[in-house]
């Protein structure tokens, strides 16, 4: 009977006097349905990438902090160069990108293990119930993604500082040498800077 009704009116609002397609609310919720889908989609694909980006750093500096610059002394087996300064800052560096990015990827599974509780919690509830709380979980979801993205690229630009004074405390007694790859290296946050500095001027036309 409610749907003979709203096809009902529906068919009055799109008449020769009618004020138009008469939208029910049950149409708003289809709609916002189909938006939350499209976003949680597009949501898992961004996952998936940048999930693929945090665990090749944790990969990359997991390694690095095995396979250290310059090698280790044969009789104790401890680092040859562990007390340069750039070596130090090698190993903390390596060691903060390494946290980051496992921190990123960690998100990432907190992410869809919220997401896949959250939609086991509402089934079987009314429409409205669901809609208003996958609402609430988008929102969480948003702001965790929005964390993992910020310690992944916290630990790109920690894991190019490792690699500028690893190659820096190799390469010393080459001043030259090593200042050339230390300037090459620390391009990267120019290149980062002139990428966002295009978007934003893309984004204010």
């Amino acid at each position: 009977m409610q749907e003979e009704l709203i096809k009902s009116l529906e068919d009055v609002g799109s008449g020769p006097i009618g004020w138009g397609h008469f939208v029910s609310k049950r149409e708003i919720e289809r709609n916002n349905e189909e938006r939350n889908k499209k976003r949680e989609e597009a949501m898992s694909k961004a996952r998936e990438s940048h999930l693929v980006v945090a665990a090749l750093i944790a990969t990359v500096t997991f390694a690095a902090a095995f396979t250290l610059p310059g090698g280790y002394k044969s009789d104790r087996g401890t680092a040859i160069l562990a007390k340069k300064a750039a070596f130090i800052v090698f190993v903390i560096s390596d060691a903060m990108s390494m946290v980051l990015s496992i921190l990123a990827v960690f998100i990432h599974f907190l992410i869809s293990l919220i997401h896949g509780l959250g939609m086991e919690k509402n089934k079987g509830k009314l429409l409205d119930c669901v809609i208003l709380s996958k609402a609430g979980i988008q929102f969480t979801t948003a702001m965790l993604f929005m964390v993992a993205t910020l310690f992944t690229m916290i630990g790109m630009g920690t894991m190019i500082i490792a690699f500028v004074t690893g190659t820096y405390a190799i390469l010393e007694p080459f001043l030259g040498l090593a200042i050339n790859t230390c300037l090459i290296g620390l391009s990267f946050f120019f290149l980062v800077y002139l990428v966002f500095w295009f978007l934003w001027k893309e984004l204010q036309d």
